[in-house]
């Protein structure tokens, strides 16, 4: 699982991540959906700098939903 990858999907950089305290082994397993399909997910945590709760539209608390293939490409 590639931080950088995360960092992309959500187009944010790395140090945002890291000041949001998110890394890929703190995400939780979504249930598959209707489709089969499984993913992860995050809260918006309170460590969320203003700027990224602006840029993003975020509020804290927010489930942010992060599709598995993002995390389970490891082809880099």
């Amino acid at each position: 699982m590639s931080q950088s990858a995360l960092a992309t999907y959500l187009a944010l950089s790395d140090d945002d991540l890291n000041e949001m305290g998110i890394r890929p082994d703190t995400l939780f397993e979504a249930q598959p959906d209707d489709n089969g399909a499984a993913g992860y997910y995050f809260n918006v945590p309170d460590t969320t700098p203003q700027r990224v709760l602006g840029q993003k539209r975020w509020s804290l608390g927010d489930r942010i939903d992060i599709p598995a293939s993002v995390l389970n490409n490891d082809s880099a």
